[in-house]
């Protein structure tokens, strides 16, 4: 028998088996290029709480971070879609669930900076979070808790003032202890520092 000839009788009564052979082998390498390159999990997080931020303006910091401290985009995000009540703060119409949600990515240490209220800053260490020290703020206003800086002011809270009235609620940028991107906090304090060298206030950076 020639080569041809049993190519075609391999073919002939064996098409199905090495149909079925290429068909696992294609799903074999999907599912490995699914989990191996198609789930990254962000290199930089960054989560915005009760805050008036457009998707547009999130989208557009996240990319020029990116851009900024040499990451792939779709490796950061920045995300304001965490509003809801705490403590003595009662919002109506809100995503309560986010809440949840929240503490629930802090205790798997997904969130590397939050930008958050002081009052809020105040309730997330009353339920156990604690912030990192910052040795550095890259110019940025320190804020001082106890005797260290745990956090950079970035101005007044314009949403608190809106929805309650309380003109003196600071708006703070702080980095939960358990992150685990530091570097990647370290280039974020840069960037936004040379945003506000730029001219753009720090506290409307995310609302454009």
């Amino acid at each position: 028998m020639s080569r041809n000839e049993a190519r075609a009788y391999v073919w002939t009564y064996y098409w199905y088996h090495i149909l079925g052979i290429l068909a696992i082998a294609a799903l074999i390498l999907l599912f490995a290029l699914h989990y191996g390159f198609g789930n990254k999990k962000p290199l930089f997080t960054c989560i915005l709480v009760n805050q008036e931020a457009t998707l547009d303006g999130t989208q557009a910091a996240a990319e020029e971070f990116a851009e900024y401290a040499g990451l792939w985009e779709e490796r950061v995000l920045i995300t304001s879609d965490y509003t809801f009540s705490y403590g003595e703060v009662k919002l109506e119409g809100v995503n309560e669930g986010s809440y949840e949600k929240f503490f629930f990515q802090w205790r798997n240490e997904e969130i590397d900076a939050v930008i958050i209220p002081e009052s809020f800053y105040r309730h997330v260490k009353e339920m156990g979070g604690e912030f990192r020290v910052l040795k550095e703020t890259q110019g940025l206003t320190p804020y001082i808790d106890g005797d260290s800086c745990r956090a950079v002011l970035l101005g007044n809270d314009g949403f608190t003032e809106r929805v309650s009235g309380k003109k003196d609620e600071k708006l703070l940028l702080a980095f939960p202890e358990n992150g685990k991107h530091e570097e990647e906090c370290r280039l974020f304090l840069q960037y936004l520092k040379n945003t506000e060298r730029e001219g753009e206030e720090l506290e409307t950076i995310f609302n454009r």
